[in-house]
């Protein structure tokens, strides 16, 4: 059991993104050093064939996992994986094949997205449907899925297939519910969190405690990993939606403002509308009249959005879901493992820095 003063030191470190003192590659950089040697197994698998050997499939495989991605969802899986290693217990594939089981179904939903989004970039690199076609892309993306399920039944474990599967319907009600809401302006925050968990979420709770369940570990150890990885999830794309208003291109690979011309309304511009004012008028007439999808109305959505307090608050969203995933973690056994997983909190926030 370790003291208080520690567990004051983590939520500190937790949620207080600006004592870093590092730039945020570097943290992460560090933060996955406990599990450097199974990220290299997970990344040699990534890009393995293991549907059909035809060199044009291996060379769209090698395009897409290139482009690189920080691969916080499979490290996330390792670290939760050794963290609740009992003594005597191994380290062994089933725990290298979750993880990439968990990056394959996060990169099988992003290929799809940028079909859907009519997307030109990813990661500051050419998109699949943007070289090729939309036909194409579409097929990649369900040739990654079929990837994932041949890890899943590699796992053997039928409440991990349970997990799983709820998380590729997770994915696509989120979508559809998504798609449901574009170019609407009613503030409705149940729906808002229910998007989120479905779409990004459920896949970080579902590598965070499913290490746990293949460890053996209490219950009360699984439950507490899962909210980690729920809470984390809300937290990482609550900052991503404001990424999307205060971030540049080089930041994010792709232009700044693309939930707002895609008609999808995210944290930052439901502070403002529900504020009721002259401000949020004005986004609401953008949004019904579709000139938010131009440069001119996107940016000046982005404007009132900033000069409204709409950054602030969903900072401070964000924030609050933070303490509520470190405070998870209190469960959780000493250990350098355990140190990456708060530190990894830490590290989405200072995303924004």
């Amino acid at each position: 059991m370790r003291s208080h003063d520690n567990e004051e030191t983590l939520m500190i470190q937790a949620s207080s993104p600006s004592t870093s003192t590092l730039n945020a590659n570097s943290d992460l950089s560090k933060l996955v050093d406990p599990v450097r040697a199974d990220v290299a197994h997970v990344e040699a698998l990534l890009s393995s064939n293991l549907i059909d050997d035809n060199p044009f499939i291996t060379e769209l495989l090698a395009q897409i996992f290139s482009a690189g991605g920080k691969r916080i969802r499979p490290a996330l899986a390792l670290l939760c994986s050794r963290a609740t290693l009992a003594k005597g217990q191994e380290f062994g594939q089933v725990h290298i094949i979750l993880a990439v089981l968990t990056e394959l179904i996060h990169t099988a939903s992003l290929v799809h997205d940028d079909v859907i989004d009519g997307a030109s970039l990813r990661r500051g690199t050419e998109t699949v449907n943007r070289r090729f076609n939309d036909r194409i892309a579409v097929l990649m993306g369900d040739l990654l899925f079929a990837q994932a399920s041949i890890c899943l039944a590699r796992i053997m474990n039928p409440v991990i297939v349970g997990i799983y599967g709820r998380v590729l319907g997770d994915l696509c009600a989120g979508e559809l519910r998504q798609m449901k809401q574009q170019f609407t302006t009613s503030v409705n925050w149940d729906e808002y969190l229910r998007k989120t968990i479905a779409k990004t979420a459920s896949l970080f709770a579902a590598g965070s405690h499913s290490g746990a369940i293949l460890n053996g570990a209490q219950d009360a150890i699984i439950e507490t990993l899962k909210v980690y990885g729920l809470k984390l999830g809300i937290c990482f794309q609550i900052i991503d939606d404001l990424l999307d208003v205060v971030g540049t291109s080089d930041q994010l690979g792709k232009q700044p403002g693309s939930d707002l011309r895609s008609g999808i309304v995210t944290a930052p511009a439901l502070f403002v509308l529900e504020r009721q004012d002259r401000a949020s008028g004005k986004i609401v007439e953008l949004i019904k009249t579709r000139a938010i999808v131009s440069d001119e109305g996107s940016q000046e959505a982005i404007n009132l959005i900033k000069e409204h307090g709409g950054v602030e608050a969903t900072l401070e969203m964000a924030h609050k879901y933070a303490r509520e995933s470190i405070e998870s973690l209190v469960a959780i056994p000493a250990s350098g493992y355990r140190d990456s997983l708060a530190g990894l909190v830490d590290y989405v926030l200072t995303r924004i820095n």
